[in-house]
């Protein structure tokens, strides 16, 4: 029965593997490649937010928009406004995304690299790197203390 079971499952992964390869970029963060997808599954996709302004959002095209919930110090030349990035979720030697096994669940490594004028902390960052966090019935953003959105 388990050897039916990941039959069918690697099959279903390596017919989906030209899709996910397809979707692969890489980003540098702190002087390193780092190999990334954004042809994950769906439920990443959409707005995480909490009671504040702030906000991430995960496009399925493999873009988004962060907006802080306060900004902070910066430069007068950097805008207060949201910054649009690409995203990339880190892949293993399997084009998969790595995941961690955490006591809540689990947790993604994702990079965000900046496309427009504006950049992350205060603009003195082009990427920054953050974690999906995985607790069941909803999906978190490690850097933000309620930033959250439901699995549905």
């Amino acid at each position: 029965m388990m050897s039916v079971i990941f039959t069918i499952c690697s099959i279903f992964i390596l017919h989906q593997l030209p899709e996910i390869k397809d979707k692969e970029r890489t980003i540098i963060y702190s002087n390193t490649e780092y190999t990334t997808t954004y042809g994950v599954d769906k439920i990443f996709m959409g707005v995480y937010s909490g009671r504040k302004s702030g906000f991430l959002k995960l496009n399925e095209d493999g873009t988004g928009e962060y907006k802080y919930d306060v900004f902070g110090f910066a430069p007068a030349d950097c805008k207060r406004s949201s910054i649009k990035f690409i995203w990339g979720f880190v892949v293993g030697e399997d084009h998969l995304p790595i995941k961690n096994k955490r006591h809540y669940g689990s947790s993604y490594k994702i990079l965000l690299q900046s496309t427009g004028s504006n950049s992350f902390q205060g603009c003195r960052t082009v990427v920054l790197k953050d974690f999906i966090l995985d607790r069941g019935n909803s999906l978190h953003v490690s850097s933000s203390d309620d930033w959250k959105k439901s699995k549905k």
